[in-house]
């Protein structure tokens, strides 16, 4: 009887095992299915992807924790400038015009540097000097934000101080700066192409926030002052703001065309998300006109979240998570930044699982480390 009993209790216990088993399939499935898609780290902890150049070779100028590096058809990186103590490199600009890699270190001198390309030289005298102010910020696109004392803050060419691009129309006694925003992809592009968006905030958490475009700095409609904005994006000429609630990502779209938001522009919420988003959040916007559908591409906070497409049409609003096709590669990756080629066609730079060429249109992507320069 008692052996009896031990088999029985054996056999129960197989039946129970094998039930756990069936009823957990479909997660593991998926949990192997993301370990599948998931690239293994390469080494290169990308900061940037500073510029990139289509003529022959072909160059492309980013930033790791290293330093500034490029890369040409067909070789290997070459580091230009490598990062030092009290000198590391936190953001560049690629000006194709004159020949050079603008940068700003970590000195906290306000003064700008520069990588001459024609003879592979680190110029020794900063290219220019913004130490009369109190914040400094080069940005991708090479203007350099700053703020005096008093908190009035302007967009400068890093070439001059002699005139600022854009005035922020207001002094911020009472504020600090928050978030300063470019669009995902297009971060290196000009303000007469893309806008970009730079909020204040003051103690009580109310914000300003100022739509730059051009030479203009317009402040949002007041309805938006309790608003912590992690993205921008701006899709078949429609701006889109992500706002983080409780830190979901909450999807806003401007009641008028992005050529013409004005201080009475106002926002309509379109989708809540339900996922985590970093404070500065990846959001690639791309029209596709052949199903007049519009894509927000976007990563959430979590590393193991998979890309999540948001796409508006005529009919309304759907979402997907993407965990294959273009975005097989980048569910457990987090995004450091990205670079657009072409639209939909997008170079993404990650903290440590290499870079990557997606492609919304044919729905693909490379493998770590085999993009291409054209």
């Amino acid at each position: 009887m008692k052996k009896k009993y031990i088999l029985t209790s054996i056999a129960l216990s197989l039946l129970l095992s094998f039930m756990l088993l069936s009823c957990n399939a479909d997660a593991t499935a998926g949990l192997f299915r993301q370990i599948s898609n998931a690239s293994a780290p390469v080494g290169i902890v990308y900061k940037q992807i500073v510029g990139l150049d289509t003529t022959a070779p072909k160059t492309l100028y980013f930033l790791t924790d290293e330093g500034l590096y490029k890369k040409s058809d067909g070789s290997i990186s070459t580091k230009l400038v490598a990062n030092e103590e009290g000198e590391i490199i936190q953001t560049a600009y690629y000006d194709k015009g004159v020949g050079k890699v603008i940068y700003q270190t970590n000195d906290n001198t306000g003064k700008i540097y520069s990588y001459d390309l024609a003879s592979n030289t680190k110029e020794s005298i900063p290219i220019s000097d913004f130490s009369a102010f109190v914040y400094v910020k080069l940005l991708p696109n090479g203007l350099v934000l700053t703020g005096d004392s008093s908190n009035n803050f302007d967009l400068y060419n890093y070439t001059t101080l002699d005139s600022a691009v854009v005035s922020i129309p207001t002094t911020l006694s009472e504020y600090d700066l928050g978030p300063v925003l470019q669009l995902s992809g297009k971060k290196h592009t000009s303000l007469s192409e893309n806008p970009m968006l730079i909020s204040f905030v003051n103690e009580s958490g109310g914000y300003k926030h100022f739509y730059i475009t051009g030479s203009t700095a317009t402040e949002l409609d007041s309805s938006t002052s309790g608003m912590r904005f992690t993205a921008i994006s701006v899709a078949n000429n429609i701006l889109y703001l992500m706002e983080l609630d409780d830190s979901e990502g909450v999807i806003y779209k401007a009641n008028n065309v992005a050529d013409a938001v004005t201080t009475n522009t106002t926002f309509t919420k379109i989708h809540e998300t339900a996922l985590t988003y970093g404070m500065y959040a990846f959001m690639y916007g791309y029209y596709d006109s052949a199903n007049s559908v519009t894509k927000l591409i976007t990563k959430p906070a979590g590393i193991n979240d998979a890309l999540y497409e948001i796409n508006i049409d005529a009919s309304g609003v759907t979402a997907r998570n993407v965990d294959d096709g273009y975005g097989k590669y980048l569910d457990a990756a987090e995004i450091k930044d990205s670079y657009e080629k072409d639209a939909g066609k997008l170079l993404v730079a990650t903290s440590n699982n290499g870079m990557f060429e997606i492609n919304l249109a044919t729905n693909t992507s490379s493998s770590a480390e085999n993009y291409t320069l054209d």
